[in-house]
């Protein structure tokens, strides 16, 4: 059984239309081009560069947009070639952009940008941005310098929390055994930093290192050059691949230990509570293992979230974590101890994190850490006012500020962190590629903090809060909503999409080690209600939930680069299979696993109900979650 076509709004939540991309080649060499960058730089099927782009970032680090014009692309039997122009930047500012793309069969690509000032532009960054695909994590590489000199090394398989490489003329790739990538990159000195910190699935090599001042100004009339080429080299023994992949997706049960199934949680902030004690209700019925109650002493009344918390808690039978942000500049133990005699008189948390607001912003490589207080300061003072409780601490913000400045474990019961996929990059592929780095955060987290146990979230594909600007940023609503990185109000989140990924993200967390994995919040912007009506994602959690206390096997999905999520869960003598499409795309999806009387449920909106498994793959449409239960 196929479900029926779908809207876009129903798909993604919103009608605005992604730009299409056009695909150029070269014999074996290929690529998207799309927006004015490159993307998806392939010889054969072994990707080489996952994105080249020249862009213009503002003193705030927003990306300002390319407007393009003169688009010529022009194919031979075994050349491409891109000609385009220009202009991005404010009003009276604007970069003016002059640009070749080059490529040939023999391997070689080559992307020349020749960029002028029409006024004075303020900027954080301007110039080239080339992608490496973390499938390179570990391999080896070499670095050429600005000087000349050369240097073997690898990249980082642990996530590198400063650049792995700086002063970067050209880096020469080991992408497998028959395949070879020089990048070289002219016009300014380039460095690279390790984008899955933010869980972007690419290494990033960016022009002007950042122990150089910024914001700069360009000056108006200033005119430069800059040049990414990338030279591709095969061996002998290189085929391209494409006639050994499959045509249907194949989903079986690995044979690795089954593990503990992590307590799934969602969010609560104390400026939501009015509206989420009006669904104290569905709470109940979504049955989660615990809420986050987040609680900032910057602008929340700590008695009036307390008891808040407390009767949310109470009327739906959930248990809740405390989350408190510090004001950062007063005295932790004045301000915990004003939160513990609050909680003295209402049902208690079960659990207690902690953070200084200074510590929710990031702070650069090269840049001084804000005035705060220490850690210890911090986890003393919660001891002390909560003195019987589990204490977590870390980052409210992503793993990168977790990487960057890491707590004492000592005095933790828990390290805690979240991610967002739209730090970067908001358009749909992107967010979705992000799920492909979580394993390397989960491994990374491991590294850093085992034997403390580490939890996640609330994250969500929205930004809950913006490390690196004042607020995170407004969208419009509706059909009208825009993909804008760093958004508090993402309209995939309540779209068939946001419930895609989720299931995603959890999968990837619930594999790497989570004792505890915190999705969405029950209301607001980042909820669980589209008005009134439950999302796609409500039920997905809900669906999650009645499997607490069970048993997480592992999965062995072939290809391993198929875009499927999917998740195998046991208790009780009863089975559930969760699969999603993380494509637009449909996908048949083959179950090598026992499926005798098993049931389906097809999870596109309302809550549904199971029917009987059908012979054959199963075929899922866009961003489609299906549910199937079997008795073990």
């Amino acid at each position: 059984m196929e479900s029926p076509e779908v809207s876009t709004i129903v798909l993604v939540g919103t009608d605005q239309v992604e730009p299409e991309s056009v695909r150029l080649s070269a014999g074996p060499l290929s690529a998207e081009f799309q927006g004015g960058g490159l993307r998806y730089v392939r010889y054969g099927e072994h990707e080489v560069i996952r994105a080249i782009a020249f862009l213009a970032r503002d003193e705030n680090w927003g990306t300002h947009a390319l407007e393009l014009a003169d688009v010529d692309i022009r194919h031979t039997a075994d050349s491409f070639e891109v000609r385009f122009k220009g202009k991005c930047g404010p009003t009276g500012g604007e970069l003016r952009l002059s640009a070749v793309i080059a490529g040939h069969a023999d391997g070689r690509l080559s992307f020349t940008a020749d960029a002028s000032l029409v006024g004075d532009l303020l900027t954080n960054r301007t110039g080239f941005v080339v992608l490496h695909p973390i499938d390179v994590s570990g391999k080896p590489v070499v670095v050429e310098t600005v000087d000349g000199n050369k240097r073997a090394t690898r990249f980082p398989d642990q996530i590198d929390p400063q650049q792995p490489f700086r002063d970067i003329r050209a880096l020469t790739t080991q992408h497998s055994e028959s395949i070879v990538a020089e990048v070289r990159m002219e016009g300014d000195t380039f460095e690279m930093e390790d984008q899955r910190n933010w869980s972007d699935a690419s290494f990033k090599t960016y022009v002007r290192p950042l122990a150089l001042p910024w914001p700069y100004t360009l000056a108006k009339g200033t005119s430069f050059t800059q040049s990414v080429s990338v030279n591709v080299r095969a061996s002998a023994g290189f085929t391209t691949g494409a006639e050994t992949r499959a045509a249907t997706t194949r989903i079986a049960l690995g044979d690795g230990a089954a593990r503990a199934m992590p307590e799934l949680g969602i969010g609560v902030r104390a400026e939501h509570l009015s509206g989420a004690l009006q669904q104290a209700q569905a709470l109940r019925l979504l049955a989660p293992g615990y809420f986050i109650a987040h609680l900032d002493l910057r602008h929340d009344d700590p008695e009036q979230a307390v008891a808040g918390f407390a009767q949310l808690s109470d009327a739906a039978g959930i248990v809740h974590v405390l989350e408190v942000v510090l004001t950062g500049d007063g005295d932790p133990r004045e301000e915990l101890n004003r939160i513990a005699a609050a909680a003295r008189s209402h049902t208690a948390p079960v659990a207690l994190q902690v953070s200084p607001a200074p510590d929710l912003k990031a702070v650069l490589p090269g840049s001084p850490w804000p005035p705060c207080p220490s850690f210890q300061e911090v986890f003393s003072a919660a001891r002390a006012a909560f003195p019987d409780m589990a204490l977590g601490g870390g980052t409210f913000a992503f793993f990168t500020e977790l990487n960057r400045k890491r707590p004492p474990t000592g005095e933790l019961d828990y390290i805690t962190f979240t991610t967002c996929p739209i730090v970067h990059a908001a358009d749909d592929r992107s967010v979705m590629e992000t799920l492909s780095t979580l394993p390397f955060i989960a491994a990374s987290a491991l590294a850093l903090f085992a034997p403390v146990p580490y939890r996640v979230g609330p994250s969500t594909i929205a930004a809950r809060d913006n490390p690196y600007g004042a607020e995170s940023l407004p969208n419009r609503e509706g059909a009208l909503a825009e993909r804008i990185c760093l958004t508090d109000n993402d309209p995939r989140h309540r779209a068939l999409y946001g419930a895609a990924w989720n299931l995603g993200y959890f999968t990837r967390f619930a594999a790497g080690g989570a004792t505890h994995i915190a999705l969405s919040e029950l209301t607001g912007p980042r909820g669980l209600f589209d008005s009134t009506r439950p999302t796609p994602l409500f039920h997905l959690l809900a669906g999650l939930a009645v499997w607490h206390g069970g048993s997480v096997r592992e999965i062995a999905i072939t290809p391993g680069d198929a875009p499927i999520a999917a998740f195998a869960v046991e208790r009780d003598g009863q089975a559930a299979l969760w699969l999603a499409n993380l494509s637009a795309r449909s996908q048949a999806v083959e179950l090598g696993l026992p499926t005798r009387d098993a049931t389906i449920a097809r999870r596109n909106g309302d809550k549904p109900d199971h029917q009987a498994l059908a012979a054959g793959p199963v075929t899922l449409g866009a961003y489609e979650t299906v549910e199937i239960r079997h008795e073990t």
